[in-house]
Protein backbone atom coordinates (compact mmCIF):
# COMPACT_ATOMS: atom_id res chain seq x y z
CA UNK A 1 0.00 0.00 0.00
CA UNK A 2 2.52 2.71 0.51
CA UNK A 3 4.29 1.88 -2.83
CA UNK A 4 0.71 2.36 -4.35
CA UNK A 5 0.21 6.13 -2.59
CA UNK A 6 3.79 7.02 -2.89
CA UNK A 7 2.98 6.44 -6.87
CA UNK A 8 -0.25 8.29 -6.66
CA UNK A 9 1.30 10.82 -4.96
CA UNK A 10 4.47 11.39 -7.71
CA UNK A 11 1.73 11.31 -10.61
CA UNK A 12 -0.54 14.10 -8.74
CA UNK A 13 3.01 16.37 -8.69
CA UNK A 14 3.50 15.51 -12.47
CA UNK A 15 0.09 16.49 -13.79
CA UNK A 16 0.44 19.68 -11.64
CA UNK A 17 4.07 20.40 -12.85
CA UNK A 18 2.66 19.86 -16.64
CA UNK A 19 0.10 21.98 -16.40
CA UNK A 20 -2.92 19.85 -16.03
CA UNK A 21 -5.77 20.89 -14.11
CA UNK A 22 -5.25 21.15 -10.69
CA UNK A 23 -8.39 21.35 -8.34
CA UNK A 24 -7.64 19.92 -4.99
CA UNK A 25 -11.24 18.91 -3.22
CA UNK A 26 -12.36 17.65 -0.08
CA UNK A 27 -14.39 15.11 0.06
CA UNK A 28 -16.58 12.97 3.33
CA UNK A 29 -19.84 11.45 2.83
CA UNK A 30 -21.59 8.12 4.44
CA UNK A 31 -22.77 4.81 2.54
CA UNK A 32 -25.59 2.44 3.95
CA UNK A 33 -26.45 -0.89 2.07
CA UNK A 34 -26.48 -4.63 2.77
CA UNK A 35 -23.44 -7.15 3.44
CA UNK A 36 -23.08 -10.61 1.45
CA UNK A 37 -20.93 -12.42 2.74
CA UNK A 38 -18.69 -15.09 0.65
CA UNK A 39 -17.16 -18.82 0.72
CA UNK A 40 -16.67 -20.19 4.61
CA UNK A 41 -18.27 -16.82 5.43
CA UNK A 42 -21.91 -17.21 4.22
CA UNK A 43 -21.60 -20.78 6.48
CA UNK A 44 -21.58 -18.68 9.94
CA UNK A 45 -23.54 -15.46 9.00
CA UNK A 46 -26.38 -14.50 6.99
CA UNK A 47 -26.92 -11.31 5.15
CA UNK A 48 -26.36 -8.68 7.16
CA UNK A 49 -26.54 -4.29 6.85
CA UNK A 50 -23.54 -1.92 7.35
CA UNK A 51 -22.52 1.54 7.52
CA UNK A 52 -19.61 3.38 6.39
CA UNK A 53 -18.59 6.76 6.69
CA UNK A 54 -15.44 8.16 4.43
CA UNK A 55 -13.34 11.42 3.81
CA UNK A 56 -11.50 11.69 1.01
CA UNK A 57 -8.81 14.48 -0.32
CA UNK A 58 -8.53 14.95 -4.26
CA UNK A 59 -4.81 15.96 -5.80
CA UNK A 60 -6.59 16.88 -9.13
CA UNK A 61 -9.85 15.98 -10.71
CA UNK A 62 -8.64 12.45 -11.60
CA UNK A 63 -5.96 11.49 -8.12
CA UNK A 64 -6.42 11.37 -4.64
CA UNK A 65 -6.82 9.17 -1.69
CA UNK A 66 -9.61 8.16 0.48
CA UNK A 67 -10.39 6.81 4.33
CA UNK A 68 -12.96 4.66 5.36
CA UNK A 69 -14.58 2.92 8.38
CA UNK A 70 -17.24 0.48 7.53
CA UNK A 71 -19.46 -1.69 10.34
CA UNK A 72 -21.91 -4.55 9.53
CA UNK A 73 -23.89 -6.33 11.42
CA UNK A 74 -25.25 -9.83 10.49
CA UNK A 75 -27.52 -12.76 12.34
CA UNK A 76 -25.60 -15.62 12.54
CA UNK A 77 -26.33 -19.01 10.81
CA UNK A 78 -27.03 -21.08 13.21
CA UNK A 79 -27.95 -19.01 16.14
CA UNK A 80 -30.29 -15.60 16.64
CA UNK A 81 -27.00 -14.38 17.94
CA UNK A 82 -26.23 -10.98 16.04
CA UNK A 83 -21.95 -10.36 15.33
CA UNK A 84 -20.42 -7.06 14.39
CA UNK A 85 -17.20 -6.46 12.40
CA UNK A 86 -15.45 -3.43 11.85
CA UNK A 87 -12.79 -2.36 9.17
CA UNK A 88 -10.44 0.59 8.69
CA UNK A 89 -9.17 1.30 5.15
CA UNK A 90 -7.55 3.53 3.19
CA UNK A 91 -5.73 4.20 -0.24
CA UNK A 92 -5.57 5.43 -3.93
CA UNK A 93 -8.64 7.00 -5.45
CA UNK A 94 -9.29 7.17 -9.04
CA UNK A 95 -11.81 9.36 -10.55
CA UNK A 96 -13.37 10.33 -13.93
CA UNK A 97 -15.55 13.56 -14.02
CA UNK A 98 -18.38 13.54 -16.44
CA UNK A 99 -19.96 16.82 -15.92
CA UNK A 100 -22.47 15.70 -13.61
CA UNK A 101 -21.38 12.35 -13.04
CA UNK A 102 -18.42 11.24 -11.65
CA UNK A 103 -17.15 7.67 -11.90
CA UNK A 104 -14.93 6.74 -9.72
CA UNK A 105 -12.38 3.48 -7.87
CA UNK A 106 -10.69 2.53 -5.47
CA UNK A 107 -8.18 0.00 -4.08
CA UNK A 108 -8.09 0.47 0.44
CA UNK A 109 -6.13 -2.28 2.60
CA UNK A 110 -6.55 -1.71 6.26
CA UNK A 111 -7.41 -3.90 9.81
CA UNK A 112 -10.86 -5.37 10.25
CA UNK A 113 -11.87 -7.57 13.29
CA UNK A 114 -14.73 -8.64 15.35
CA UNK A 115 -16.23 -6.05 17.53
CA UNK A 116 -17.63 -9.75 19.36
CA UNK A 117 -16.74 -13.30 18.49
CA UNK A 118 -19.48 -14.68 16.48
CA UNK A 119 -17.39 -14.43 13.00
CA UNK A 120 -14.05 -13.10 13.41
CA UNK A 121 -12.32 -12.90 16.52
CA UNK A 122 -8.83 -11.04 16.00
CA UNK A 123 -8.13 -7.54 14.14
CA UNK A 124 -6.79 -9.10 11.00
CA UNK A 125 -5.26 -7.33 7.57
CA UNK A 126 -7.52 -6.43 5.31
CA UNK A 127 -8.12 -5.54 1.85
CA UNK A 128 -11.42 -4.06 -0.23
CA UNK A 129 -10.80 -2.87 -4.30
CA UNK A 130 -14.51 -1.43 -4.94
CA UNK A 131 -15.56 1.33 -7.02
CA UNK A 132 -19.07 3.64 -7.62
CA UNK A 133 -20.90 6.40 -9.75
CA UNK A 134 -21.65 9.81 -7.66
CA UNK A 135 -24.77 12.14 -9.06
CA UNK A 136 -23.81 15.86 -8.14
CA UNK A 137 -26.96 17.52 -7.17
CA UNK A 138 -25.42 21.01 -6.97
CA UNK A 139 -21.48 22.42 -7.04
CA UNK A 140 -20.96 20.50 -3.75
CA UNK A 141 -24.09 17.68 -2.48
CA UNK A 142 -24.31 14.65 -4.50
CA UNK A 143 -26.06 11.15 -4.22
CA UNK A 144 -24.33 8.15 -5.28
CA UNK A 145 -23.78 4.30 -5.15
CA UNK A 146 -21.04 1.99 -4.36
CA UNK A 147 -19.83 -1.43 -4.13
CA UNK A 148 -16.72 -3.10 -2.40
CA UNK A 149 -15.67 -6.82 -2.26
CA UNK A 150 -13.33 -7.54 0.99
CA UNK A 151 -11.16 -9.70 1.96
CA UNK A 152 -9.59 -10.06 5.86
CA UNK A 153 -7.00 -12.30 6.47
CA UNK A 154 -8.51 -13.94 9.58
CA UNK A 155 -10.25 -17.25 9.87
CA UNK A 156 -14.05 -17.63 9.60
CA UNK A 157 -15.67 -19.02 13.41
CA UNK A 158 -18.85 -20.90 13.26
CA UNK A 159 -21.00 -22.96 15.40
CA UNK A 160 -19.32 -26.58 14.37
CA UNK A 161 -15.35 -25.81 13.96
CA UNK A 162 -12.73 -22.93 12.72
CA UNK A 163 -12.79 -22.58 8.69
CA UNK A 164 -9.21 -22.56 7.35
CA UNK A 165 -9.66 -19.96 4.72
CA UNK A 166 -10.05 -15.93 4.77
CA UNK A 167 -13.30 -14.13 5.52
CA UNK A 168 -14.24 -12.65 2.25
CA UNK A 169 -17.66 -10.60 1.29
CA UNK A 170 -19.40 -7.67 -0.23
CA UNK A 171 -21.04 -4.74 0.34
CA UNK A 172 -23.45 -3.18 -1.71
CA UNK A 173 -24.96 0.48 -0.90
CA UNK A 174 -26.28 3.86 -1.40
CA UNK A 175 -25.24 7.07 0.17
CA UNK A 176 -24.77 10.98 0.30
CA UNK A 177 -21.49 12.52 -0.10
CA UNK A 178 -20.51 16.66 0.21
CA UNK A 179 -17.26 18.21 -1.40
CA UNK A 180 -15.47 21.55 -0.98
CA UNK A 181 -12.61 23.20 -2.77
CA UNK A 182 -12.84 23.12 -5.99
CA UNK A 183 -14.80 26.19 -6.33
CA UNK A 184 -12.44 27.91 -4.19
CA UNK A 185 -9.88 27.30 -6.75
CA UNK A 186 -11.77 28.57 -9.77
CA UNK A 187 -13.14 31.60 -8.07
CA UNK A 188 -9.28 32.59 -7.96
CA UNK A 189 -9.32 32.46 -11.87
CA UNK A 190 -9.07 36.31 -13.37
CA UNK A 191 -12.88 37.13 -14.62
CA UNK A 192 -13.54 38.70 -17.15
CA UNK A 193 -16.00 41.99 -16.49
CA UNK A 194 -19.63 41.36 -17.75
CA UNK A 195 -20.22 42.50 -21.54
CA UNK A 196 -21.04 45.98 -22.12
CA UNK A 197 -24.74 46.07 -23.78
CA UNK A 198 -24.82 46.17 -27.86
CA UNK A 199 -23.80 49.20 -29.26
CA UNK A 200 -26.14 50.59 -32.40
CA UNK A 201 -24.86 51.55 -35.81
CA UNK A 202 -24.02 55.24 -35.64
CA UNK A 203 -25.65 57.08 -38.67
CA UNK A 204 -24.19 58.16 -41.72
CA UNK A 205 -23.44 61.81 -41.78
CA UNK A 206 -25.38 64.17 -44.07
CA UNK A 207 -25.15 64.93 -47.29
CA UNK A 208 -22.36 62.35 -47.99
CA UNK A 209 -23.04 58.58 -46.64
CA UNK A 210 -20.25 57.32 -44.50
CA UNK A 211 -18.98 53.31 -44.52
CA UNK A 212 -21.54 51.93 -42.06
CA UNK A 213 -20.00 51.80 -38.12
CA UNK A 214 -19.38 47.92 -37.32
CA UNK A 215 -20.58 47.04 -33.85
CA UNK A 216 -17.11 46.87 -31.32
CA UNK A 217 -19.31 43.60 -29.61
CA UNK A 218 -22.39 42.09 -30.28
CA UNK A 219 -24.34 40.06 -27.84
CA UNK A 220 -26.42 37.58 -28.04
CA UNK A 221 -28.45 37.69 -24.98
CA UNK A 222 -31.18 34.89 -26.58
CA UNK A 223 -28.70 32.67 -27.56
CA UNK A 224 -28.65 30.43 -24.23
CA UNK A 225 -28.44 26.51 -23.94
CA UNK A 226 -30.01 24.14 -22.08
CA UNK A 227 -27.62 22.50 -19.06
CA UNK A 228 -25.16 19.83 -20.85
CA UNK A 229 -26.24 21.01 -24.12
CA UNK A 230 -24.95 22.50 -26.99
CA UNK A 231 -28.05 22.42 -29.11
CA UNK A 232 -29.53 25.91 -30.96
CA UNK A 233 -32.94 26.16 -28.91
CA UNK A 234 -36.01 27.09 -31.34
CA UNK A 235 -36.07 30.78 -29.08
CA UNK A 236 -32.39 31.65 -30.05
CA UNK A 237 -32.97 31.06 -33.71
CA UNK A 238 -34.78 34.87 -34.25
CA UNK A 239 -31.70 36.28 -32.25
CA UNK A 240 -29.29 34.47 -35.04
CA UNK A 241 -31.23 35.31 -37.95
CA UNK A 242 -31.15 39.01 -37.14
CA UNK A 243 -27.50 38.58 -36.55
CA UNK A 244 -26.88 36.69 -40.03
CA UNK A 245 -28.57 39.74 -41.57
CA UNK A 246 -26.28 42.55 -39.81
CA UNK A 247 -23.54 40.32 -40.51
CA UNK A 248 -24.24 40.16 -44.69
CA UNK A 249 -24.86 44.15 -43.96
CA UNK A 250 -21.36 44.46 -43.15
CA UNK A 251 -19.68 42.28 -45.12
CA UNK A 252 -16.28 43.21 -44.31
CA UNK A 253 -16.55 42.51 -40.81
CA UNK A 254 -15.08 39.36 -39.25
CA UNK A 255 -15.80 37.66 -35.84
CA UNK A 256 -14.97 35.11 -33.23
CA UNK A 257 -17.97 32.99 -31.94
CA UNK A 258 -16.99 32.84 -27.92
CA UNK A 259 -19.03 29.83 -25.84
CA UNK A 260 -19.04 29.78 -22.27
CA UNK A 261 -20.74 27.72 -19.77
CA UNK A 262 -22.02 27.34 -16.14
CA UNK A 263 -19.79 26.19 -13.35
CA UNK A 264 -21.19 22.68 -13.02
CA UNK A 265 -18.84 20.24 -13.96
CA UNK A 266 -14.84 19.97 -14.19
CA UNK A 267 -13.08 22.72 -16.43
CA UNK A 268 -11.78 20.23 -18.80
CA UNK A 269 -15.21 19.13 -19.17
CA UNK A 270 -16.74 22.84 -19.49
CA UNK A 271 -13.72 23.65 -21.69
CA UNK A 272 -14.76 21.44 -24.21
CA UNK A 273 -19.22 21.93 -23.87
CA UNK A 274 -18.37 25.53 -24.57
CA UNK A 275 -16.31 25.10 -27.92
CA UNK A 276 -19.22 22.28 -28.91
CA UNK A 277 -21.66 25.68 -28.40
CA UNK A 278 -19.33 28.04 -30.16
CA UNK A 279 -19.54 25.59 -33.46
CA UNK A 280 -23.08 25.38 -33.28
CA UNK A 281 -23.66 28.84 -33.65
CA UNK A 282 -20.66 29.68 -36.38
CA UNK A 283 -22.54 26.39 -38.02
CA UNK A 284 -25.85 28.11 -38.18
CA UNK A 285 -24.51 31.31 -39.09
CA UNK A 286 -22.62 29.73 -42.33
CA UNK A 287 -25.77 27.54 -43.06
CA UNK A 288 -27.22 31.38 -43.09
CA UNK A 289 -25.09 32.64 -46.03
CA UNK A 290 -22.02 33.96 -44.01
CA UNK A 291 -18.36 32.83 -45.28
CA UNK A 292 -16.45 30.25 -42.95
CA UNK A 293 -13.68 32.70 -43.54
CA UNK A 294 -15.30 35.41 -41.43
CA UNK A 295 -16.00 33.75 -38.22
CA UNK A 296 -13.63 31.64 -35.23
CA UNK A 297 -14.75 30.29 -32.76
CA UNK A 298 -13.14 30.44 -28.88
CA UNK A 299 -14.20 27.97 -25.97
CA UNK A 300 -13.64 29.96 -22.41
CA UNK A 301 -15.33 27.37 -20.66
CA UNK A 302 -16.55 28.71 -16.53
CA UNK A 303 -14.00 31.19 -16.72
CA UNK A 304 -15.97 34.36 -17.54
CA UNK A 305 -19.78 34.17 -15.72
CA UNK A 306 -22.04 37.34 -16.26
CA UNK A 307 -23.58 35.91 -13.00
CA UNK A 308 -23.27 34.27 -10.21
CA UNK A 309 -23.19 30.18 -10.42
CA UNK A 310 -24.95 29.91 -6.92
CA UNK A 311 -28.34 29.71 -8.21
CA UNK A 312 -30.45 28.30 -11.17
CA UNK A 313 -30.96 31.54 -13.10
CA UNK A 314 -27.37 32.40 -12.58
CA UNK A 315 -26.00 29.11 -13.78
CA UNK A 316 -29.12 29.41 -17.08
CA UNK A 317 -27.56 33.11 -18.21
CA UNK A 318 -23.79 31.80 -18.24
CA UNK A 319 -24.60 28.99 -20.70
CA UNK A 320 -24.68 31.30 -23.46
CA UNK A 321 -22.67 31.97 -26.86
CA UNK A 322 -21.64 36.06 -27.97
CA UNK A 323 -19.94 37.14 -31.05
CA UNK A 324 -16.90 39.91 -31.03
CA UNK A 325 -15.66 41.68 -33.75
CA UNK A 326 -12.05 40.44 -34.61
CA UNK A 327 -11.26 43.32 -37.14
Amino acid sequence: MKKIALVMTLVGLMAAGHGLPVHAAGIVGADIGVMLPDDDLDDASDKGAYLSPYAAYMLNDWIGFMGRVQVWGAEAEHSDDVGFVMAGLFGPRLALPLGPVELWGTFLGGVAGGLNDEFIDDPAWAVAPGGGVNFYIDQHWFVGASGHWHRVQRRVHNPNDVSSNDATYTTIGVGVGYEWGREEDELEMPAAPPPPPAMAEAPPPAPAPAPPVARKKIVLRGVNFDFDKSAIRSDAKPVLDAAIQTLKEEGGVAVIAEGHTDAVGSDAYNQRLSMRRADAVRDYLVAGGISASRIKVEGHGESRPVATNDTEDGRAQNRRTELRVSQ
